[in-house]
């Protein structure tokens, strides 16, 4: 393999030092006082050489990598195949072409958070968008380190986190108003994880509505669900149960998808015999059997401003008030909501 020209070569050949060369490649030349020339001695030997700069070295030697890291909870998430990922995916490669900036994917698997925020501050990008649970280790190590990074779809309570997200309490109360408008009042809720900051928060605005509409909070009615290789037994339970639920609030719109198939597949029509809302209103929705009824968070407006916050970041200390932007969400109805099915005043009631 033949050995890669360098810019000692490149000075070499000129008779010149390697800051000289330096000055002349990367257009400093007038500014460094070289004489025309010198400077084309040194273009010249670069040309015959066929020298290509590093681009590590150019990249050490500006203290910026022109490149973002895309984080997710698990780095198997970019293969997912899901609407909502494949939608952050397309909105953060768009604001990024944008600004003119390299994606990172976030991929291997590390040891622990120490190492992988080692991985992030490396030099090898310049900050982080971050999708993760709530009091993430690494993302509280990257905070420690006072290294750029932006939580988005997401938020954290630490008095210095930066975070772009949409009210996701209030449009946990957008959809199950949106249930109870139409005469629900036996509605449930499927939720993500545990730890998903989002579905906590969807699933307090859900609470919230159905408190200030004098419904009782049942919990038997909250079950988590994340899709087709989890937890569907607990979701077929809930509705295969003599008083299941006529409404439901799902936390995201791919777990509605899953929801509806698996409805059907005991012989529950959507929206017949229940009502199914999401939460994301992405494209895929309209593709639905039926068409879901989501609450639209802005997408695109909210990695635009994760992708500029965090490049803002990278330069200098942000002012606080830009530091955290929540969006509000819009209802888009469709066809997967309907009015409770008519022998649905069979069913035990749940209102005070």
């Amino acid at each position: 393999m033949a050995r890669r020209v360098t810019i000692q070569d490149v000075a070499d050949r000129a008779g010149v030092g390697k800051v000289t060369v330096s000055y002349v490649l990367n257009g400093k030349d007038e500014e460094a006082r070289i004489s025309p020339a010198t400077a084309e001695r040194i273009r010249a030997a670069a040309i015959e050489l066929n020298y290509r700069p590093s681009a590590v070295g150019r990249m050490l030697a500006r203290s910026q990598a022109d490149a973002v890291a895309m984080v997710f909870q698990y780095g198997d998430y970019f293969g997912a195949q899901t609407a909502f990922i494949s939608e952050v995916m397309r909105c953060v490669c768009k604001a990024c072409v944008e600004n003119q900036v390299d994606v990172v994917l976030h991929t291997k698997l590390a040891s622990d958070p120490l190492t992988e925020a080692n991985n992030f501050t490396d030099g090898r990008v310049d900050g982080v968008l971050m999708i993760r649970d709530a009091e993430d280790a690494t993302y509280l190590e990257l905070v420690a380190r006072d290294f750029p990074t932006v939580l988005f779809f997401c938020r954290s309570d630490q008095p210095n986190a930066h975070y772009i997200a949409c009210d996701n309490q209030r449009g946990g109360r957008m959809a199950t108003e949106h249930l109870i408008h139409l005469g629900h009042t036996r509605i449930g809720m499927i939720r993500g994880g545990m730890g998903s900051v989002d579905s906590n928060d969807r699933l307090v605005g859900y609470q919230a509505a159905l408190n200030t509409s004098g419904i009782n909070f049942d919990p038997e009615l909250v079950v988590e669900y994340h899709g087709a290789d989890g937890h569907s037994k607990d979701f077929l339970a809930l509705m295969q149960r003599p008083d299941r639920p006529t409404g439901l609030v799902v936390w995201s719109d791919d777990a509605a998808f899953e929801c509806i198939r698996l409805c059907n597949s005991i012989g529950l029509s959507v929206p017949g015999d229940v009502s199914l809302i999401g939460f994301d209103s992405t494209h895929a929705c309209e593709r639905s059997n039926p068409p879901l009824t989501s609450i639209r968070q802005p997408i695109e407006l909210i990695c635009a401003e994760a992708v500029r916050l965090l490049l803002a970041l990278r330069k200098s200390p942000v002012d606080a008030t830009l530091c955290r932007q929540i969006f509000p969400p819009i209802l888009d109805v469709r066809q997967s909501t309907g009015h409770p099915p008519k022998n649905s005043s069979t069913m035990r009631s749940s209102t005070k």
